[in-house]
């Protein structure tokens, strides 16, 4: 039995692309890349078990952040450097596609679907940048684009393939419930990658700007809390909820983690911040107002509410101030 490799994120487009290859007999290899903003292996672990692939889950490596830095095809509304990140993804499922020893790399790309990186000279540039050129199959418009090796080969049909195009999602389902999936499993629209968010690409130009040596550390607190730039050397990062706080948490004890500090509410239910740069007296006082900003005990009326930093170091009595003046969040 023949192999293929599909890149799958759990969405309907990469569902269809395994079903239309298991239709054809082939064995499927279900591959999500997990990148630094955008994470859906979860349900793509469901997904891929009620299809009857195996799922390898792999993360990008450190070298990923080059590709947001300096995209050789540029940004797209956002930050998304998509033809570049397709092209990158598509090279880890070539490596993949040699060691399980499949025939084939399948995506659930669609001709004319994405604006940024699914026109036809696009799809083209990440097969060739990938070193994929001829065994880079898109089943759903496959009947569009030229013959893979495999169809050339008489190892996958060509009159089985299909030839959707531009950005549509009812022949898309009705496609999945003649397939065998039914439509109740059907996954929703994505949200996509929060690269191609404008307001999201803010924090991501404003690290690139502040921060030219960023590591992966500091890209992944992107993702988490509000943004606050205070100066050239000093942002806060603040949760937005218990489960932000969390993450922050984490993300404040890994051991990759640059010089920074954690101020955590001590007495009360508020957000903990994470401040990277130098702590002054001002700062603190504009984590303080932040603070109480931002947090659910807002019947606070007297100096008794406390913040304190992770390391005991530091405690800070608190108290609301109407004049206080505050930053918007990035």
């Amino acid at each position: 039995m023949h192999c293929a490799v599909v890149l799958f994120s759990g969405g309907l487009d990469s569902m269809l692309a395994i079903r239309i290859l298991q239709e054809q007999g082939l064995e499927v290899e279900a591959l999500n890349i997990r990148t630094i903003f955008s994470c859906c292996q979860a349900s793509a672990a469901q997904t891929a078990h009620r299809l009857g692939a195996r799922l390898t889950v792999l993360p990008v490596p450190d070298d990923y952040i080059d590709v947001i830095r300096n995209p050789r095809y540029g940004y797209g509304k956002g930050t998304n450097p998509c033809v570049d990140c397709r092209a990158y993804m598509a090279r880890m499922a070539k490596r993949f596609m040699e060691e399980v020893g499949a025939c084939v790399v399948a995506t659930g790309e669609i001709l004319g679907q994405r604006p940024m990186s699914q026109k036809r000279h696009q799809l083209g540039n990440v097969e060739r940048l990938s070193g994929l050129e001829g065994r880079l199959l898109r089943p759903l418009s496959a009947k569009l684009l030229p013959p893979t090796i495999p169809e050339s080969e008489g190892l996958i049909d060509r009159e089985k393939l299909y030839d959707f195009s531009g950005r549509m999602r009812r022949p898309l389902i009705d496609l999945a419930v003649q397939l065998g999936i039914e439509e109740a499993r059907v996954p929703g629209p994505s949200t996509g990658c929060a690269l191609t968010e404008p307001m999201f690409a803010v924090r991501v130009t404003d690290l690139m700007q502040h921060c030219p040596q960023a590591g992966r550390w500091d890209f992944e607190l992107l993702n988490y809390g509000r943004h606050f730039r205070l100066n050239e050397n000093c942002k806060l990062a603040m949760g937005r909820n218990a489960q932000q706080n969390a993450a922050i948490r984490l993300m404040a004890a890994r051991d990759d983690a640059p010089k920074h500090t954690l101020i955590m509410p001590e007495n009360f239910r508020g957000p903990d911040t994470i401040i990277l740069g130098e702590v002054s007296s001002e700062t603190l006082a504009l984590v303080e107002a932040l603070v109480l900003r931002y947090c659910r005990g807002k019947e606070i009326s007297e100096p008794l509410a406390r913040l304190r930093d992770a390391d005991g170091d530091r405690v800070v009595a608190i108290v609301p101030d109407e004049d206080a003046e505050y930053l918007r969040p990035m």
